[in-house]
């Protein structure tokens, strides 16, 4: 069992256990929590339609991993997608998410 932490909320100041959210306009995908007390949305991630197909890759490999050792084309294959997956991220979360 996940233990739950508490956040603090950088508008209002109250503590609060977040409950996760998701949100999905047409192909892109957020997942997000409100502070309890005054409603902030904090963006947790975005994602498009090719960044979650990629991360389900990913998330083969770093499976695999835990019960065999990968071989050095399958960890190179893997850390490239980490890398792409990490510059797309970053890309969408810049291409739609307005910092305040």
């Amino acid at each position: 069992m996940k233990e739950k932490h508490n956040c603090r909320c950088d508008s209002c100041g109250c503590a609060f256990i977040p409950g996760p959210k998701t949100k999905r306009e047409g192909e892109i995908e957020y997942s997000f929590f409100n502070c309890d007390f005054c409603g902030k949305a904090f963006i947790v991630s975005v994602t498009d339609e090719a960044l979650r197909r990629n991360i389900r890759k990913y998330a083969v490999f770093a499976d695999r991993q835990k019960t065999s050792t990968l071989s050095e084309m399958e960890l190179l294959v893997a850390a490239r997608l980490k890398q792409e997956n990490l510059r797309r991220a970053a890309e969408l979360r810049q291409m739609y998410i307005r910092e305040e």
